[in-house]
């Protein structure tokens, strides 16, 4: 008779058997000299050996093969079941916080259920507790531990079967960030140091969640700064991390807002008609380079306005007490700010002619009459 497959893991169903060769079929087997593992049973007519094995005992038996001439051959077997490989999960645990309710739950797997759980090795963090029965570590843990501790816990299955993890607890403390000044202005160096506390330094900070405002940068030593580009708000989440790994976050809103931006100069002169006119417009406070622009009011007929701020040309009508017109100008990030200046063109105004005889001794009388212009 053949060989057959001497190592059934527990809980797992086995089929084998032998077959006999050499004689008449049929055969009839015998089991003889000894017992199948727990769990196996053996079939007479076909020499099969099936059932699930619930024990690592090995056991040792001959099997007799009878053919239909009633001659007989005997062979000798030695079955030794093994354990399936039993895990404990999870993996990891979470970490506890120092305060805060915990809940984990370990569990095994691999063998067969139900199994028994049981702490072997380590001591919980203060505060933990764990049940055997349901697996579960709860509590409220009420100090931190640095690093953690190693704690071992063993799945036994339904057949004894047992599997074992080493895993880290960690307890961290209440980690708090320290508030910041929020006020920026675009186009003005920021910085702000955002300082952990309650762990154990040093510290690591990161942006988290959400993101900085245009033209800020977080380093990992918690140094915010940059200059604003923009004046979009951003509300974002700091996580500073301990020398333990332990994390604590906090929320901040950065809203940047525009500086002063000033349109010089403070007047314009007059312009006349005919006369080529030019006039220089330039911004301060924001961030150079600026463009300028009329937002409200019409220049004078003959004048335009550069994206550069120079108002020229030559004014080709008079417009009587002036007009206001509103300049705007724009620095690099697009803050802006606006002065009304009234722009008046004058005519040309001529003087008539003085009687330039005298006599001495006579009346003299001769008046310079001006005109083109709006009497008186």
């Amino acid at each position: 008779m053949p060989a057959i497959s001497t190592a059934p893991i527990v809980g797992t169903p086995y089929n084998n058997g032998v077959a006999a060769t050499g004689g008449v079929s049929p055969y009839v087997y015998a089991l003889s000299n000894g017992a199948l593992p727990a769990g196996l049973t053996f079939n007479t007519g076909t020499g099969a050996i099936t059932g699930t094995a619930t024990s690592t005992a090995s056991a040792s038996f001959t099997i007799t093969a009878t053919d239909a001439n009633g001659c007989t051959g005997s062979r000798n077997y030695t079955l030794t079941p093994v354990c399936p490989v039993v895990q404990v999960n999870p993996s990891t645990l979470a970490v506890g916080t120092v305060g805060a309710a915990y809940s984990q739950t370990i569990s095994g797997s691999g063998g067969t259920a139900p199994y028994t759980l049981a702490l072997t090795n380590g001591t919980l963090p203060t505060g933990l507790t764990f049940t055997a029965s349901t697996g579960i570590i709860a509590g409220t843990p009420t100090a931190s531990n640095g690093a953690g501790v190693s704690l071992t816990f063993t799945a036994t299955d339904v057949y004894g079967c047992q599997g074992s993890r080493t895993i880290n607890l960690k307890v961290c403390p209440v980690i708090s960030l320290g508030a910041i000044t929020t006020s920026a202005t675009v186009g003005t160096a920021f910085s702000q140091t955002i300082t952990a506390s309650g762990g154990a330094t040093p510290y690591t900070y990161a942006v988290t969640s959400g993101t900085l405002p245009a033209g800020l940068s977080l380093t990992s030593g918690g140094v915010l700064g940059g200059t604003p580009t923009s004046t979009t708000s951003q509300t974002f989440t700091v996580t500073a991390t301990d020398a333990n790994g332990c994390p604590g976050t906090r929320s901040y809103t950065i809203a940047p807002v525009c500086p002063t931006i000033t349109v010089n100069p403070t007047s314009v002169a007059n312009g006349t008609i005919g006369l080529a006119y030019s006039q220089t417009f330039s911004g301060s406070g924001g961030t150079a380079p600026y463009t300028f622009a009329v937002t409200a009011g019409t220049l004078p007929a003959g004048l335009s306005l550069t994206s550069g701020g120079v108002l020229g040309g030559t004014p080709t009508a008079t417009n009587g007490a002036g007009v206001n017109v509103t300049v705007r100008a724009t620095d690099a990030y697009g803050c802006s700010g606006t002065r009304v200046y009234p722009i008046k063109i004058c005519p040309v105004i001529s003087l008539a002619a003085l009687n330039t005889t005298l006599s001495v001794g006579s009346a003299y009388s001769s008046s310079a009459a001006a005109t083109g212009g709006l009497a008186p």
